[in-house]
């Protein structure tokens, strides 16, 4: 069963929404997103993934903070989706990470929600104008490494 694309939470809900155009093909970028080493190029410092329904996710940056989650959604080189949390007791919010063929590459576009007054991992991270900024810049970085 194929669930439909985010489009937003309910009214009350934090919500983010940020897209990056990638010099790169989906199955590339697919990989960017889905193997741990490659995620940890970007993400986090270190990473650990199961990119499957069910599977955990766990993200461990240099300050020591530690996140945790499941994976809810993989559609291959589509979408993936995820719950998170961080483990001092923050979050949880949904990460959704959508890609779109486009001529020049993908754009991915990164959806985070978070339940009313709650702010997720990365909702927390600075302001809604800020999130994901830094790792989207970075994920560019990662798949130019891919492509060498």
């Amino acid at each position: 069963m194929t669930l439909p694309r985010t489009e937003r939470g309910p009214a009350e809900a934090e919500q983010v929404t940020r897209s990056v155009d990638l010099d790169a093909a989906p199955a590339v970028v697919w990989d960017a997103l889905t193997e741990a080493a490659l995620l940890g190029e970007w993400l986090a410092d270190e990473v650990e993934i199961e990119a499957a329904p069910g599977g955990k996710i766990v993200c461990r940056y240099a300050d020591g903070e530690e996140r945790r989650g499941e994976v809810e959604l993989v559609e291959e080189a589509e979408r993936l989706a995820w719950s998170w949390w961080r483990e001092d007791g923050h979050g949880p919010s949904r990460v959704e990470l959508v890609l779109d063929a486009v001529a020049e590459g993908t754009r991915l576009t990164v959806i985070e929600t978070a339940p009313p007054r709650t702010a997720g991992p990365l909702l927390l991270a600075g302001s809604l104008a800020a999130a994901w900024t830094a790792p989207l810049a970075r994920l560019r970085a990662a798949v130019h490494l891919v492509l060498a």
